[in-house]
């Protein structure tokens, strides 16, 4: 049985508020060069990338924003994932221009996400299991970064899945999340690789700007959002079949088995 906490307890102060990013996401901003010059890593994003559970985190949060009298489209969760949730709360009242919550509201509505969200089954993509095996193949590094709760990463993963990363990087690990580029770099350090010889697969907007602003190459995965969405990221894919071919093509490039 699972130990309920309430969540507001254990956040770190950096998540608990405001929650949003240092610094604005402008359309003109560059990013430091993320050529490779040799792979030796690969990090993953969580929801939208290796687990098919965006839309489940969506309808969660519609009920509970709800609650509040507010009505809000999948889109507009999917364009905030990767932000903390309670990064995500904050951002769409002061969009809004509402008053946001005080902390014990907004402790109590991540919370009811939370459970409302634990009464589904999440299941991988099609796809992952084939893509995590080949890479461990080739002998390089993994690592999971995500702006959840590590409580969700092991509602999540079972333990099999997880074994298959060097480290998992989590909203609580950190001082600053995604769109920051700290979640990546501390995968980073965790490794012990450079951000030049890494290599980050994300689904959304924020995951990939936290990707490029730590100078990594990110390939996208159109799981949750069009390409014009995702328009930062070095490559785009269609589905996990293409990131699949595009990885082995990759690999057997740089990393050649036998």
């Amino acid at each position: 049985m699972r130990t309920c906490w309430t969540a507001w307890s254990i956040l770190p102060s950096s998540v608990i508020g405001p929650g949003l990013p240092s610094r604005p996401i402008s359309p003109a901003e560059t990013y430091p060069d993320a050529t490779m010059k040799q792979l030796k890593a690969v990090f993953f994003d969580l929801d939208g990338v290796v687990v098919d559970s965006m839309r489940i985190h969506a309808d969660s949060w519609i009920a509970i924003l709800a609650e509040q009298g507010i009505e809000i489209t999948p889109d507009e969760i999917f364009r905030r994932e990767g932000m903390s949730g309670i990064g995500s709360i904050i951002d769409i009242f002061r969009e809004r221009g509402l008053s946001v919550p005080d902390d014990g509201t907004l402790a109590g509505m991540l919370e009811r996400k939370l459970i409302m969200f634990e009464n589904h089954t999440i299941g991988l993509f099609p796809g992952v299991a084939d893509i995590l095996l080949l890479i461990r193949d080739h002998g390089l590094s993994m690592a999971l970064v995500t702006g959840s709760l590590r409580r969700t990463v092991e509602f999540e993963l079972d333990l099999e899945i997880r074994s298959f990363f060097d480290a998992i990087i989590t909203i609580e690990d950190v001082e600053r999340g995604k769109p920051d580029p700290d979640p990546y770099l501390k995968a980073a350090r965790v490794i012990g690789v450079a951000p030049g010889e890494a290599l980050v697969i994300e689904n959304a907007p924020m995951g990939v700007i936290s990707a490029k602003r730590a100078g990594i190459f990110c390939v996208a995965v159109q799981t949750t959002l069009g390409r014009e969405h995702l328009a930062a990221a070095d490559i785009v894919v269609q589905n996990h079949r293409e990131l699949l071919d595009y990885l082995s093509g990759r690999l057997e490039t740089m990393h050649p088995i036998g």
